[in-house]
């Protein structure tokens, strides 16, 4: 009978022990959407990395991990306000994450802003805390200092002793009461409460206030200004310019309007109307306004495309007037240059013997569009697998240099697929590489001149 008794306690136990082992292990694991993220992020594919912790947080948005992750991300992709804002939510849902307070601080050394860096460090050193004794030291020196007003009090007389004490109790109530109303008025304030979520990062919060400010006061600047800052940093930019228009005219930062105004249409690729806003920012903005100098880096850049391409043009049109000039006068140099490189395209394939070294001879002498027929009739005929991937190599060459990156991109991957043992493997490696980038980039490189 002891013995079943025994057991049967033994067999409870063992259960408790495994559920809980069980428990932690679900605690212990890691999202993988986490490890995804991550991947993404190496890969430098941070929408889609970001698309992963919007996941996680659309379950549960006190997910502190998933807004340290984010927060991070928005640091790679210098998106300091939005890398602020994650690190801020992921202290605020657990203020012992020392990391998401040295990540606001170094987002905000990164904008400039070091006072604002310090602050978010002291909350890390223990701010809280320190705020939480300075409340108490407040509280306890007006005592201290009726106890140090009392005790000559008590050896002169005990009537002079009560006196200082009625005097000091009315100091106990005023302070107070003079601070109360203040902070009152500051939390009821719409307009001001939404500035300060603003300032947090606190969008989706501030948002709604700003038509609670409308209401009361309609046709607000400000109002119109700061709910358009809102949809900014949100993200929201069709509303974001609808309000940002209206907040023009608001007297302390309607300024700003245009130069988030331009900001929006770069975004959607509009260069005249992002033209239009910089000059009217920067026609009013001071020589020490916030955004001038990031206004002045675009306006000359924007400046400097259009110079580049009024100069292409320039060059084009002048090449184009020379050749008109130079055949109506009845020099046709070019055109027998022309003619001649033409009959030898079409006369040395046929007649040529089809070989590698002819092949070779013809893609020296710049005779490409006949080296590349050469090399693709060597490959339909039995070669041996050297000159095979030797051809497909030299045909990677040529297609790259005729800026036909993508047929080049594939010589290159079938030469590494088929002889990854061959001499040519890591030169086709390393061609490849190129011949990628090349394809990315095809429409900032410069065109070859003839």
């Amino acid at each position: 009978m002891g013995f079943t008794i025994f057991f049967a306690m033994n067999k409870k136990l063992s259960f408790i022990a495994l559920a809980f082992l069980l428990g932690m292990s679900q605690s212990w694991a890691v999202d993988p959407r986490i490890e995804q993220g991550a991947r993404f992020e190496a890969k430098g594919q941070y929408d889609k990395a970001l698309g992963e912790y919007r996941a996680m947080l659309a379950e549960n948005k006190k997910n502190t991990e998933a807004y340290m992750a984010a927060g991070k991300v928005r640091m790679k992709m210098k998106d300091y306000k939005g890398a602020v804002a994650n690190f801020r939510l992921a202290y605020g849902y657990d203020p012992s994450l020392t990391e998401a307070y040295e990540g606001a601080a170094k987002a905000y050394e990164a904008m400039g802003q070091q006072a604002k860096a310090d602050a978010e460090r002291a909350k890390m050193k223990g701010g809280k805390a320190a705020a939480k004794t300075e409340t108490a030291k407040t509280e306890t020196s007006a005592p201290k200092a009726e106890v140090a007003k009392a005790e000559p009090a008590k050896t002169q007389a005990p009537a002079k002793a009560t006196q200082p004490a009625q005097q000091a109790a009315p100091a106990k109530t005023e302070t107070p009461k003079a601070a109360q109303p203040a902070q009152v008025s500051a939390t009821e304030d719409p307009f001001e409460k939404g500035k300060a979520l603003l300032a947090e990062g606190r969008y989706a919060e501030a948002a709604p206030l700003w038509r609670t400010v409308l209401s009361k006061k309609p046709g607000d600047a400000g109002a119109y200004f700061y709910a358009g800052l809102t949809r900014y940093e949100m993200g929201e930019y069709d509303k974001a310019e609808f309000n940002l228009k209206k907040g023009l005219s608001y007297k302390e930062r309607g300024n700003d309007a245009n130069y988030y105004l331009a900001k929006i249409n770069q975004k959607s690729k509009h260069l005249d109307l992002e033209k239009k806003y910089l000059s009217a920012y920067l026609k009013k903005a001071a020589p020490d306004a916030k955004f001038r100098k990031a206004a002045e880096d675009r306006m000359a850049e924007i400046n400097a495309v259009a110079n580049a391409a009024a100069e292409e043009k320039a060059m084009k049109e002048a090449e184009a007037k020379a050749l008109k000039e130079a055949k109506k006068t009845g020099n046709d140099k070019a055109r027998s240059v022309e003619t001649a490189v033409s009959s030898q395209n079409n006369e040395v394939a046929p007649t040529a013997t089809n070989s590698i070294a002819n092949a070779n001879a013809l893609y020296a002498d710049g005779y490409n569009e006949a080296a590349l027929q050469m090399y693709k009739a060597l490959l339909e005929n039995e070669i041996t697998p050297d000159e095979r991937y030797f051809a497909m190599l030299q045909m990677g060459n040529i297609y790259r240099e005729m800026r036909d990156f993508h047929s080049a991109v594939t010589r290159y991957r079938d030469v590494v697929r088929e002889f990854p043992d061959s001499d040519w493997a890591t030169e086709a490696e390393r061609a490849l590489e190129d011949a990628v980038w090349l394809e990315k980039h095809a429409s900032e490189l410069p065109r070859n001149k003839r």
